[in-house]
């Protein structure tokens, strides 16, 4: 749970602050703890070393992707494409639509439209997306 705080707060700090004028730290940590709980998370790895987290959710509907945070160091390697189309391979094979939500001000909204992922809704802070394979 540390490890997931802590590439939060590295990872979306900046995004947040811009968005919302400040970052609460136990907001965050309420926030990770929940995503933990409520869906599959796990520590993304790159030769041993624990990068990244990503969680995901499943149900009925789709497969809901809450959070994908990978370390700036490990940015722009291809590494978050790999596992958004590792998901998208598993949502066609189950017939599901995959879901995501990003703010506004993060850069990974533009990775999104590259890989198919269209605006289904529009927030002031945010756009939810789907990919419907």
């Amino acid at each position: 749970a540390e490890f997931a705080c802590n590439t939060t707060r590295e990872t979306m700090r900046e995004y947040t602050v811009a968005t919302w004028g400040e970052w609460k730290e136990d907001d965050a940590r309420r926030r990770v703890a929940e995503n933990i709980a409520g869906g599959e998370a796990r520590i993304i790895e790159l030769d041993g070393l624990p990068i990244g987290i990503q969680t995901v959710t499943r149900g009925p509907e789709c497969i809901q992707l809450l959070q994908l945070f990978i370390r700036p160091r490990h940015q722009n390697r291809g590494i978050g494409s790999k596992l958004i189309r590792q998901l998208l391979d598993q949502a066609r094979a189950e017939g599901l639509p995959l879901r995501l939500r990003v703010l506004r001000v993060n850069p990974a909204f533009g990775l999104y439209r590259r890989l198919g992922f269209k605006v289904v809704q529009e927030a002031p802070e945010r756009f939810f997306m789907e990919h419907s394979g």
